[in-house]
């Protein structure tokens, strides 16, 4: 995994001896793979103190996460919201912000695309999912904005404000499907089925692969043309050094702006490909715990687009294993919960020096409530 500070030590990269890179990625995939090693090793004797065979449970997982196609499908749909939201989640990170308001972000982007794909319920599926995703997008940025203004021109931290502004997402849905939104012949809290002309079709029949799992690749790519473009480095910059950066006219205010709002369209994103995709309604639950999960893909994977893949992929597969080794085998799905708990634990121990520097970023930047910066 490379380094945060990728524009800061693009000439150290350029410039480093012959087999430095090599030796670099043999230490990084033997340690990573000692990690995955000490997890599985921990969370299989805790399985068999708990009356469990783990070769069993282990191979169920397995099974349940890539062992069929629709294995495979359950794997992806699980891991492609978290790396979306993990690539937004990266962009304010490495710009020395934290937003854990994704979960919220999640919930208004599905109600902005569920509004948005009913009021083009006529139009042609060419014009009615791209407005559906634009309008998921925008919710997501607007749930975002007031805590942006609030850090950028009154340096309230955007940790609280974007918490705050969760729980009012989570009121807002339940008022919603409880209310107006709800059916009429609906016992329980939820939407009118998403309209025909916009629901994200399956690639795979027979699995819950749909066509918004491709949002991912493209959310992935957009993330590595920003990371290596100029905008992308400055506002590495602005994270690491925030005086360097305004003395080198790099505005604060549209750095922390303009990275919060990125973070919001991407995690309303995710709320309109579940919408539209996986649940094909809107429920109180359907942000699940994605919000929350992105934010640890995000750091888990240094906030490279490399690294948040992969622990998307990680964290989509235990997932999808943990329910089938629960369904398969009776086996709680909680020993999987523990067992991602475990890897983050590892994970976090052998990228400790990538998340320090990252996390020194974020707080450089942390307050409360202060001056307003200029």
């Amino acid at each position: 995994m490379t380094d945060i500070a990728a524009g800061g030590e693009r000439g150290e990269i350029k410039h480093a001896p012959a087999g430095t890179k090599e030796r670099s990625l043999t230490t990084s995939l033997s340690t990573s793979s000692l990690a995955v090693l000490i997890a599985v090793v921990v969370g299989g004797l805790i399985m068999l103190f708990s009356g469990e065979n783990p070769l069993t449970a282990y191979g169920a997982m397995l099974d349940g996460a890539f062992g069929s196609k629709f294995a495979l499908g359950e794997t992806l749909s699980r891991a492609a919201p978290l790396a979306i939201v993990g690539y937004g989640t990266a962009v304010a990170l490495r710009a020395g912000l934290i937003t854990i308001g994704a979960q919220g972000q999640v919930v208004a982007g599905a109600i902005g695309a569920l509004l948005t794909a009913q009021f083009f319920e006529t139009a042609p599926s060419s014009v009615a999912i791209p407005a559906a995703a634009i309008g998921g997008a925008i919710f997501g940025m607007a749930w975002v904005l007031i805590p942006a203004l609030l850090r950028a021109y009154f340096s309230v931290n955007e940790i609280l404000s974007t918490l705050l502004f969760t729980e009012f997402a989570a009121l807002l849905i339940e008022y919603l499907l409880n209310n107006p939104l709800k059916p009429p012949t609906a016992i329980t809290p939820q939407s009118d089925p998403y309209p025909d002309n916009g629901i994200l079709g399956l690639v795979i029949d027979g699995t819950r692969f749909h066509t918004g799992i491709f949002a991912a690749v493209i959310i992935g790519l957009a993330f590595i043309w920003w990371v290596r473009s100029d905008r992308g480095f400055s506002y590495d910059l602005y994270g690491e050094n925030p005086n360097l950066a305004q003395s080198l006219g790099i505005s604060s205010n549209r750095v922390i702006i303009n990275s919060l709002l990125i973070s919001g369209a991407t995690a309303g994103l995710v709320g309109w490909i579940q919408a539209a995709g996986l649940l094909q309604r809107v429920y109180v639950g359907i942000a699940s715990d994605i919000g929350f999960f992105g934010l640890v893909v995000a750091f888990l994977g240094g906030a490279t687009a490399g690294g948040v893949l992969v622990a998307a992929l990680l964290f989509g597969a235990l997932q999808a294993g943990g329910l089938a080794m629960q369904s398969s085998e009776g086996i709680p799905a909680s020993l999987s919960d523990i067992i991602q708990a475990l890897l983050l634990l590892g994970f976090s121990i052998r990228y400790a020096p990538q998340i320090i520097r990252l996390t020194r970023g974020v707080m450089a930047n942390f307050t409360l409530v202060g001056r307003r910066r200029r």
